[in-house]
């Protein structure tokens, strides 16, 4: 009885929208595939955006003090206190718009990947870090904080780590390296930790690295 009712008011649905499932195919070759009554096929249409934090939210963190922080694709950082929300953008010394990751590290700092360089923010302000202080290049796409408390920043060219108040860049050599090769200009996107302190990170173009603590090495195919 329950399968007959869902039947019928099935039907129903699809004749109030004039619209029918297509007839088979007669053809055993093809396979015709019904996407629904056109109500269902609408298009998604972005909400009023003076309704929304950003359009493009890549990121949130809440602090050790209870703040939460919002990178945004376009619209900087956005800080909400609990109370109210506030913006960070480069008028405010943001290093760039568009936030991708956003970490705080054992002293409070809240560090920030964008794409006009690495933002730290403490109780002293804002300071950026580019290409001028070490970066491979100014567009971040991930960072990252290991178990020693070190920073990694996976660039667009490149993976650089935070020491003594500035950033050095690592070079990268694909495997199997050769005498007199060059390091690799290679985007840099995920960075994680296994168990026994080795760090594994992802590339777009050259696969796979790992960094044990001494060798930083590409990482092939058994037996290649």
């Amino acid at each position: 009885m329950n399968s007959i009712f869902i039947s019928l008011l099935w039907l129903f649905l699809i004749n109030d929208q004039q619209e029918l499932p297509p007839p088979a195919d007669p053809s055993p070759t093809s396979i015709g595939v019904w996407t629904g009554p056109d109500f269902m096929k609408k298009e998604h249409k972005v909400g009023p955006e003076e309704f929304q934090i950003s359009q493009s939210v890549q990121y949130v963190l809440q602090d050790k003090t209870g703040t939460v922080w919002i990178a945004t694709g376009e619209d900087g950082v956005c800080v909400f206190d609990g109370t109210d929300f506030r913006y960070f953008t480069t008028n405010e010394g943001l290093a760039g718009n568009a936030v991708r990751t956003i970490l705080q590290d054992s002293k409070g700092n809240v560090w920030m990947a964008t794409n006009g360089g690495i933002s730290r923010k403490n109780k002293q302000g804002w300071t950026s870090y580019t290409t001028a202080n070490g970066l491979p290049d100014n567009e971040i796409l991930t960072l990252y904080l290991d178990k020693k408390g070190v920073l990694w920043a996976g660039t667009r060219k490149g993976l650089a780590k935070f020491e003594n108040d500035a950033f050095s860049t690592l070079p990268m050599y694909r495997s199997p390296r050769q005498g007199n090769d060059k390091p690799v200009s290679t985007p840099v996107q995920f960075i994680y930790e296994d168990n026994s302190g080795q760090l594994w990170f992802g590339t777009t173009g050259y696969g796979l690295f790992k960094f044990d603590g001494k060798t930083l090495e590409n990482v092939i195919k058994p037996g290649c």
